[in-house]
């Protein structure tokens, strides 16, 4: 019957599955089922396997697009977390150290008791080889540069700065006196060109660290005791280095011969190391970016690269550009003693309009605490650093007759204005300057400044106004303040 019906050459209808079925149970001889039954069952069975592919492939198709989806989220997420990530201070820090590796490093220890423009006096340095494992870094210290330094001064022959001069009128520049740039970069190149002469070796970066940093360091770790018993703790650091160092030294004749006064710092950097490394790793990220926030550390380096972090830190010791208002005060001690930590000073700034000019009136008040070692006089020169073009209108300084003279510069894309300003123990002194900016505000809300900290240098308190709104009153202990 299906042959029948297929081969059958007369024009039907097209046959149909139910037709079919029947044809074959007919064949093998089975009962004919009711067609509406038949029609039922097979539907329901064609419908099911259909429907169960239909339902898979679309699954399949929905879960691909979802982790499709899902990685890209993932992906977009890695990528953006990686580069905040990257941005903070921690990561930054981390890359620095890594960073630091394969160099050779000319690191100065500036003692901010006997202040200079970059934070100290240059006394004493090391240098520090830094190879692929940091942990293996050398450590070679030089506490005597007088020795090399004195023959530099035959090869040099480079005039000193005046207000130098006037301290040192036989003795030429050198090594110990070439940061008196106010620029850590340009300070640096100095002194790595006088060591380059003097100690014939090449480094790759010039680092200086603030003797304040030796006495916060000693604020965390405790007290350290040297062998013959004298304990050196943060408040007795500098008083009790000076001791060892200018008085008892020289009490042994051989020690006259052997010219090594700083020897002490063998004994002691290695006790600081030793229990620096007991610290958790945090509390001394912690401590190392406070240093770096408030200018007991600053430096210099021949890469680019690695210069480029330094900016970004904010440890280059460059002056930061401005666009209307700059103000930086610059302190030196020139031959005043270890004085420099016995004096506080406190800054008063107003800026005003007077017969149409914007005029800077500057208040600087320095105090020398009296009954603190050493009670000498701090022989101090300041420079106040304005914007480039500035014109002085006056000077006074209280206790001083006649007015001081004034020296008035342009250097470093700024106008400087250079005067002693010294006191004695337990004096307190003022000096005030009045001088024009080079700019006509007709909208005092357009005004901005740019307040730079001395590095190596104590706290300051200031206080600073602008056409009668006042902008900031506090501590200045940060690198820098940027006011509108």
């Amino acid at each position: 019957m299906i042959d029948d019906i297929k081969d059958s050459g007369e024009k039907k209808s097209p046959v149909s599955f139910d037709q079919i079925e029947q044809a074959e149970r007919e064949a093998h001889g089975l009962k004919p089922i009711d067609k509406i039954v038949m029609r039922r069952v097979y539907k329901l069975k064609v419908s099911y396997k259909k429907s169960k592919k239909r339902i898979r492939l679309e699954g399949q198709k929905v879960r691909r697009k979802r982790r499709i989806f899902l990685a890209v989220i993932i992906i977009c997420f890695l990528i953006f977390g990686g580069f905040l990530i990257a941005r903070t201070r921690f990561f930054q820090t981390l890359l620095f150290v890594y960073k630091l590796r394969h160099g050779s490093y000319l690191v100065g220890f500036q003692n901010s008791a006997e202040l200079r423009p970059t934070g100290g006096f240059w006394g004493s340095f090391a240098v520090v080889d830094v190879p692929g494992n940091i942990q293996k870094s050398t450590i070679l210290f030089d506490t005597n540069p007088y020795k090399k330094d004195n023959l530099l001064l035959k090869e040099t022959n480079v005039p000193l700065p005046g207000p130098m001069v006037e301290t040192y009128p036989n003795r030429p520049q050198s090594f110990i006196n070439a940061n008196w740039s106010v620029d850590f970069r340009e300070a640096a190149k100095t002194l790595e060109w006088y060591f380059g002469l003097g100690w014939d070796k090449k480094i790759d970066g010039v680092v200086g660290i603030s003797s304040l940093s030796v006495i916060d360091l000693l604020k965390l770790i405790g007290p350290v005791t040297l062998k013959d018993g004298t304990v050196v703790i943060s408040d007795n650091f500098t008083q009790i280095m000076s001791q060892k160092i200018d008085v008892e030294y020289w009490q042994d004749p051989e020690n006259i011969q052997a010219n090594e006064p700083k020897t002490v710092l063998f004994e002691l950097v290695p006790e600081i190391i030793a229990k620096t490394k007991k610290q958790p790793a945090m509390t001394l990220y912690r401590f190392l970016v406070s240093q770096m926030e408030e200018g007991r550390i600053v430096t210099y380096f021949n890469d680019p690269a690695k210069q480029k972090l330094s900016e970004g830190f904010g440890i280059s010791g460059e002056l930061n550009p401005y666009s209307v208002d700059y103000l930086a005060i610059n302190n030196t001690n020139l031959n005043g003693g270890k004085t420099s930590l016995n004096v506080d000073q406190s800054i008063d700034y107003a800026v005003s309009t007077d017969a149409g000019k914007t005029v800077a009136d500057l208040t600087i008040k320095r105090t020398h605490r009296a009954n603190t070692w050493p009670e000498i006089l701090n022989r101090n020169y300041t420079r106040v650093f304005a914007p480039l073009g500035s014109k002085l209108v006056s000077i006074d300084q209280t206790g001083d007759m006649p007015i001081p003279t004034v020296d008035t510069n342009d250097e470093l894309g700024r106008t400087s204005f250079g005067f002693w300003f010294s006191t004695s123990s337990g004096e307190e002194k003022t000096t005030h300057l009045k001088y024009e900016l080079p700019v006509n505000l007709k909208n005092p809300a357009n005004y901005s400044l740019v307040l730079q900290k001395q590095p190596g240098t104590l706290v300051d308190n200031i206080n600073i106004t602008a056409f009668g709104n006042n902008l900031y009153v506090g501590n200045f202990d940060q690198n820098l303040i940027k006011l509108r």
